[in-house]
């Protein structure tokens, strides 16, 4: 029975709370000549005694500050003080809520229009049938029309006690939903400034990422430019190892020209040959020494040496030769470096056995020496760089088949490409397919 009477006690107390706030509602919207306003007021004729007014409102919309103010009205309305509350307490409370409600608004002029003595009264009599008044209840409070005169109503020792703590009770369940309302808020802000503040970060490290990565990239093509200045400064036939060679044969130059100049001749040997058959020539031979009786003669003189015919050249007969036995031509094997953007492989840069600097194997027959197929070939403990840098070693001679992602450690091979040998440089005519594994 305390059950039943307790739950019947909430209910009928919210039920005059319910309809305090619904007939303050009506009478306002009675006296606003606005579409919104009217359908407001239509919805809340429609409705009957005890709905909720706020709902209407905010479902209508337009006028959500009137239904801010209105909503004042409820304060009481889940306090569990007023829901403990007898009838006739209920009713005294109500009452006060109704005139502390009217005292805070009349200086607006839609409200002191719309909530006269007159209209109050009928309020009133509506919230007495539902919570009979206590024979003590004072008489009702005369309200005046004055916005400058505060009435005081004439109030008994049980609600004197009982309000204060009411409407205390009300102020502090606003105050903790205002509070938590603005935590909800905080939080919201919170998350999103959390979001803001994420995202920078991760903009911050993927800007460093690939500053990290360029740079890298600027200091591996600054490396293999000072390696190809390095291989070109040491490249036979340059000047650099040209003057190496002079010192040790200049002397020797000298000397040749010393004497080519002294015997005045284009040919050097031809006229130190003649000088030697003057010498040989124009030396006289001893004369012999003359015994003690011998008589001495004169020489006769020698007849003019006939001079002999000049040889006739024998021509031998050539023995016939063995025809070579004819081998087939081997397809010569050599090994490049990466090509530059334009797909161009640089001679000097040709290997005939795998560095750690190739990356294509090169195969050239004999029978077409300026067409060579090729295949990308590297050494396995340098692939990782290659890959690294695929757009500038791999791509400019490869195709691939499939998109390259962090998870591929490998190369393999489809098919083969094709260079031809165009003023000294090998160009790629034709990618080598591969696919990333």
């Amino acid at each position: 029975m305390l059950s039943a009477s307790l739950s019947y006690a909430q209910s009928i107390n919210q039920a005059a709370v319910d309809t305090l706030t619904k007939e303050v509602a009506l009478a306002v919207f009675a006296t606003i000549n606005q579409p919104k306003a009217q359908e407001i007021y239509a919805q809340l004729v429609d409705c009957g005694d005890g709905c909720e007014a706020q709902g209407i409102i905010r479902a209508v919309g337009s006028w959500d500050q009137v239904g801010q103010r209105i909503q004042q009205l409820s304060q009481l309305r889940d306090t569990k003080a007023f829901i403990g509350m007898g009838p006739a307490e209920a009713n005294a409370a109500i009452r006060r809520q109704l005139a502390q409600f009217y005292q805070q608004n009349k200086a607006y002029e839609s409200y002191r229009k719309a909530l006269p003595p007159s209209v109050q009264q009928q309020i009133l009599a509506k919230i007495d049938l539902m919570l009979p008044p206590g024979v003590t209840t004072e008489p009702t409070p005369t309200v005046s029309d004055s916005p400058n005169t505060t009435p005081t109503p004439t109030v008994t020792g049980d609600e004197a006690a009982i309000d204060p703590a009411t409407f205390q009770m009300g102020q502090l369940e606003r105050e903790v939903k205002e509070t938590k309302e603005k935590q909800l808020w905080m939080m919201i802000i919170s998350g999103i400034v959390g979001l803001v503040i994420g995202a920078g970060a991760i903009y911050l490290l993927l800007y460093r990422g690939t500053e990290a990565g360029a740079k890298a990239l600027l200091d591996e093509n600054n490396r293999l430019r000072n390696s190809l200045e390095t291989a070109q400064r040491t490249k036979p036939g340059n000047d650099a190892a040209t003057n190496a060679i002079r010192p040790e044969h200049r002397q020797k130059v000298s000397a040749y020209d010393a004497i080519v100049a002294e015997l005045g001749s284009d040919n050097p040997l031809a006229a130190i040959r003649q000088l030697k058959q003057k010498v040989s020539g124009n030396v006289p031979r001893p004369a012999p020494a003359m015994r003690s009786g011998e008589v001495r003669t004169e020489p006769a003189e020698k007849p003019e040496p006939v001079q002999a015919l000049p040889p006739v050249a024998v021509t031998p007969v050539a023995e016939p030769v063995p025809a070579p036995v004819t081998t087939p031509p081997k397809p010569a094997v050599f090994y490049f470096p990466p090509p530059d953007p334009n797909g161009q492989f640089d001679l000097s840069h040709k290997s005939e056995a795998i560095s750690p600097e190739s990356a294509y194997r090169f195969s050239i027959s004999a029978e077409n020496p300026t067409v060579a197929s090729f295949r990308f070939e590297a050494d396995p403990n340098r692939l990782a760089r290659f890959l690294t840098y695929r757009n500038y070693m791999i791509e400019p001679a490869c195709d691939s088949e499939n998109t390259y992602t962090t998870t591929h450690t490998r190369v393999a091979m489809r098919k083969d490409g094709e260079a031809i040998l165009e003023n000294g440089t090998w160009r790629v005519k034709t990618k080598a397919l591969i696919r990333y594994e």
